[in-house]
C-alpha cells in the first residue's frame, strides 16, 4: 500500500558525498555533519512512519467508488477454519490483545445501506445466482465486519447477534486476515426469518452486537442500532451501484389472485382463451387489453406515494407495494400498476419489462416470444374512464356503455390511449435523458429467484 525505502545505510551514502564534496573538511567538522545528518534522517523516518499510520487509517475509514472497492477489498463469508488449519502454526500471526482491544488490527462493524436492512434485498439476494464480486456481494449479505491488520495470516474468530430474535438469530465463524494492509470485509450469511421481514411494513429499530474475540476468551465487543426498513422499501441505487433488478423480485406470479384475474379476463369476452404467445401477435395485444380491463373493474386507483423515509446520502430506494398488497387495496403507483401486470403476464408466458425513466416506471411487454417486437403501456392510466379517440377527436367515456360489446370498444380506447402515452414518455425519454433503463423481468428473475412471498 504505502512504501517506505530503508534508510538504515544512508548515512554511508551521506558520508561519501560529503566526502566528495568537501575534501578539506576537518574530520572533526565532518563527524558532527555526519552525526546530525543521520540524527535527522531518523527523525525524517519517524514521521514518516507516523504519516504511514495516519494514512493507513485514513484508508481504512474512507467510503469507496463500487470500482475502486471491488478492485482493492477482498470479502469473506467469515467460515475459514479449514484454511486456518491447512496453515503451519510458525506462520499465523496471533490476535494480540492489548488494553480491551486488539493492537494488532483495526477493525469496525459494517453495515450496508448506512446501517439500513431492507428486508426485500434480503429476501431477494438469499438465492441471487448471479456475478457476485467486490461491493455486489458485500450488499448481498449487509451486516459484517471491516478489518486492516499490518500482519498477515491471523485467525479471528467473529459473532454477530440481533437483541431482537424476530429477525435474526446470533451466528459466528472464524476468519483468516490472508493478506497484510489488505481490506477485508467479513460479510457472513445470517440466518434470517424471512416470514417475519416479509411481513414487516413499517421501519422500526433494532440492536446488534458485533464481537470478535480469540482462542483465549479475550473478546471485543460493539453494539450498533440498525434499522430494519419496510418490505415495501425497494433499493434500487447504492452510492453508484444499481440494484434495479431487485424490482423482479415482487413480480409474484404464483398468487393465487392471478388465476382469478386470468378468469375474469375470459369473462369480458374480449378473448376465448389465454394462450400466451401461441395465437400470433395481434391476439397478445388482446390479452393485455383484456387484463386491462379487469384491474380497472377491480377498482385499481393510481396510487402516487411512492416517497419513503430514512434514505442516506447515497441510497435511492421506491415504496413499492407487494402483489399481495396492491390487489388487497386496489392501489398502485407507477411502479405497483407495472409490477401488477407483469406477474399476470409472466404467468401466462409473456416477456415484460419495467421502463424506468427519472422519477416514472411503466410497463413494456413483448408481442412475440423471441423478443423481437415490443409495445408500451402506461398504467397509472388504469383508472381513467375517458379517452380522445385517435379518428374523430371526440372525448369518449366509458359512462354511457350500456352493453358487454360498448363496454369492450371503450376498453380498448382507454388502453390503446394508456399505449400511446407510454410510447411517447418513452421516445421523449430517448431523446432527452440518459438514465432510461429497461428492466427485463425473465432476465432478472433467472439471477432473483426468489420473489417476495405471500402469506394468507
Amino acid at each position: 500500500m504505502f512504501k517506505i525505502f530503508p534508510v538504515k545505510n544512508l548515512h554511508y551514502i551521506v558520508l561519501l558525498a560529503l566526502l566528495i564534496c568537501n575534501q578539506n573538511l576537518n574530520a572533526q567538522g565532518l563527524l558532527g555533519k555526519i552525526t546530525n545528518t543521520v540524527h535527522d534522517l531518523k527523525n525524517m523516518t519517524r514521521e514518516i512512519a507516523g504519516l504511514e499510520d495516519q494514512l493507513r487509517l485514513l484508508h481504512f475509514t474512507t467510503v469507496r467508488t463500487t470500482e475502486e472497492f471491488n478492485k482493492n477489498v477482498k470479502v469473506s463469508k467469515g467460515n475459514d477454519s479449514q484454511d486456518i488449519q491447512n496453515i503451519p502454526a510458525k506462520k499465523l500471526n496471533q490476535p494480540v490483545f492489548d488494553k480491551d482491544e486488539f493492537a494488532n488490527l483495526k477493525w469496525e462493524p459494517v453495515n450496508y445501506f448506512d446501517g439500513q436492512l431492507f428486508p426485500s434485498s434480503i429476501i431477494c439476494m438469499s438465492n441471487y445466482s448471479g456475478n457476485l464480486q467486490g461491493q455486489l456481494e458485500a450488499a448481498s449479505r449487509p451486516v459484517g465486519f471491516k478489518i486492516l491488520s499490518f500482519q498477515s495470516n491471523i485467525p479471528v474468530k467473529w459473532e454477530i447477534e440481533c437483541v431482537d430474535k424476530k429477525f435474526f438469530d446470533k451466528v459466528g465463524g472464524t476468519v483468516l486476515y490472508k493478506d497484510v494492509n489488505k481490506d477485508t470485509y467479513v460479510m457472513p450469511v445470517i440466518p434470517c426469518n424471512y416470514e417475519n421481514l416479509a411481513k414487516q411494513v413499517s421501519s422500526v429499530p433494532v440492536s446488534v452486537y458485533y464481537r470478535l474475540y480469540d482462542d483465549k476468551g479475550n473478546k471485543v465487543e460493539k453494539l450498533v442500532s440498525l434499522t430494519i426498513r419496510s418490505i415495501n422499501d425497494c433499493i434500487f441505487r447504492y452510492n453508484n451501484m444499481p440494484m434495479d433488478f431487485l424490482f423482479a423480485g415482487f413480480v409474484q406470479e404464483k398468487h393465487p389472485e392471478v388465476d382469478k384475474i386470468l378468469k375474469q379476463a375470459l369473462d369480458t369476452k374480449l378473448i376465448k382463451a389465454i394462450t400466451g404467445y401461441q395465437s400470433g401477435e395481434n391476439y397478445v395485444d388482446w390479452q393485455v387489453a383484456a387484463i386491462w380491463r379487469v384491474l380497472h373493474e377491480r377498482g385499481f386507483q393510481y396510487s402516487s406515494i411512492t416517497t419513503t423515509s430514512g434514505d442516506g446520502d447515497g441510497i435511492v430506494s421506491q415504496q413499492v407495494r407487494t402483489f399481495d398488497n396492491a390487489i388487497k387495496t386496489n392501489q398502485a403507483n407507477c411502479v405497483d400498476g407495472t409490477i401488477v401486470f407483469a406477474s399476470v403476464l409472466r404467468a401466462i408466458g409473456i416477456h415484460s419489462v419495467f421502463v424506468l425513466i427519472p422519477g416514472h416506471c411503466f410497463l413494456g411487454y413483448y408481442t412475440d416470444d423471441a423478443k423481437t417486437k415490443i409495445k408500451y403501456v402506461e398504467t397509472t392510466m388504469l383508472s381513467k374512464t375517458t379517452y380522445v379517440d385517435r379518428t374523430s377527436h371526440k372525448t369518449i367515456s366509458l359512462d354511457g356503455a350500456k352493453t358487454n360489446d360498448e363496454k369492450n370498444n371503450i376498453y380498448i380506447g382507454l388502453f390503446l390511449a394508456a399505449a400511446d402515452k407510454a410510447l411517447i414518455e418513452y421516445k421523449e425519454s430517448q431523446l432527452h435523458s440518459s438514465s432510461l433503463t429497461e428492466v427485463d423481468i425473465d432476465a432478472m428473475r433467472d439471477l432473483v429467484k426468489t420473489p417476495i412471498p405471500f402469506y394468507n
